[in-house]
C-alpha cells in the first residue's frame, strides 16, 4: 500500500459547492484497518451527527481540507483538533515549504519559534538556561 503522502486526493465539482470529498475507489483502499473512508467523507462534508475519527482519519480528513483551500485555524475548528497539530501533519505530507520547516540539519518538522521545531526549540531552552545558570550568554 503506497504511504499516506502518496496516494491521491481526488475531488470533482459539485453543483454549486465547489470541491465535494470522492475516497478511493478500490476495495483494497476501503478495507484499511486504519482509516474507514465514510466517517471521513462525513467529517470533510460536516455531516451531524460528527463521527469519532480515529488520529489517521483526522489527519486525511485535515490534509484534503487543507488541499481544497480551506484555512488551516478553519480546518482545526472544522475537525476539532489544534491548529500546530494540522501544521504538522502538512509538514509529514510535504505540504509546506522550505521556510516554513525546521532549521536544523536533517529535520522536516514544522517550524514553531526562532525557526526550530518544537523538539529542537525545547532542546535550544534548556540549553540556554544551563548556559545562563553558568554565568555565561547564549
Amino acid at each position: 500500500m503506497p504511504e499516506m503522502r502518496e496516494r491521491p486526493f481526488l475531488a470533482r465539482p459539485a453543483r454549486g459547492y465547489g470541491s465535494r470529498f470522492i475516497p478511493p475507489a478500490s476495495e483494497v483502499e476501503f478495507s484499511t484497518a486504519r482509516v474507514d473512508w465514510f466517517a471521513v467523507e462525513r467529517a470533510v462534508n460536516g455531516e451531524e451527527p460528527r463521527p469519532d475519527l480515529t488520529r489517521d482519519e483526522l489527519r486525511e480528513a485535515a490534509l484534503w481540507l487543507r488541499r481544497h483551500g480551506m484555512e488551516r485555524a478553519a480546518v482545526s475548528v472544522h475537525l476539532s483538533v489544534y491548529e500546530r497539530l494540522v501544521k504538522e501533519w502538512e509538514a509529514s505530507a510535504g505540504m509546506l515549504g522550505p521556510d516554513q520547516l525546521c532549521t536544523e540539519d536533517g529535520c522536516r518538522k514544522a517550524r514553531s519559534g526562532r525557526g526550530l521545531c518544537v523538539n529542537h526549540l525545547l532542546a535550544d531552552r534548556k540549553w540556554r538556561q544551563a548556559l545562563a545558570g553558568l554565568g555565561m550568554a547564549a
